[in-house]
């Protein structure tokens, strides 16, 4: 074969192959992959901001009946005692007990103490099938026997709060069970939420029905 037509023919393949690899380099460079950026989705009227539920406060502890030098109370940690005692599970009342608690207030019911807390461990407490809670978990007590209060306060009619009722705008702080009730004494005493209108003797009323 010519030599000269050899050369041609190799220098038009050249020319090809150039060509390929250039068209493949451009397609590939052309469309690199598409980068998909996480946008923030919010539905109106969602919450934006959380709600905090106050926690009880500390360990579980008895009054001493005794202050320290600076006047704080000098506390007992229940298991102080009761690690050493054995639990009387009918006890319903503090008239019955002799060292500790005794004249305290209980009303709660036909609930004795062991009701609620652990006689194996007086530092929590327990729920009716026997799961064990901390005291910082005490409405997930109150709500197995208060349901309706429970559904009350869920949705925002029962129980005290601060806060933005329209969580859009900031959080809100609400109370707990017992910043409110006394655990052992919870219901309030029947009382007039205001005082009745004064009315000077002899005087009447005006007339509203025309």
């Amino acid at each position: 074969m010519n030599k000269d037509l050899i050369r041609k023919l190799l220098v038009i393949v050249g020319v090809i192959l150039i060509a390929a690899g250039c068209a493949g380099s451009f397609v590939y460079f052309s469309q690199p992959k598409e980068v998909v950026e996480e946008l923030e989705v919010w539905t109106p009227g969602e919450a934006k901001h959380p709600v905090y539920i106050n926690d009880p406060k500390g360990i579980a502890v008895v009054d001493s009946g005794k202050r320290a030098q600076d006047g704080s109370i000098i506390a007992v940690r229940c298991n102080t005692c009761h690690t050493n005692k054995e639990a009387n599970h009918n006890t319903k009342s503090g008239d019955e007990l002799v060292d500790f608690h005794q004249k305290m207030p209980f009303k709660h019911g036909s609930l004795s103490c062991v009701s609620c807390h652990n006689p194996e461990n007086y530092e929590t407490l327990h729920l009716a099938d026997k799961t064990k809670l901390d005291f910082k978990d005490t409405m997930q007590l109150c709500a197995q026997c208060h349901g309706k209060k429970f559904r009350d306060y869920n949705n925002g009619s029962h129980g005290g709060m601060t806060g933005y009722w329209d969580l859009q705008r900031g959080s809100r702080q609400r109370n707990t069970c017992t910043d409110c009730h006394s655990p052992h004494v919870p219901a309030y005493p029947t009382v007039m939420p205001v005082f009745p209108p004064k009315v000077r003797q002899g005087s009447k009323l005006p007339d509203r029905s025309h």
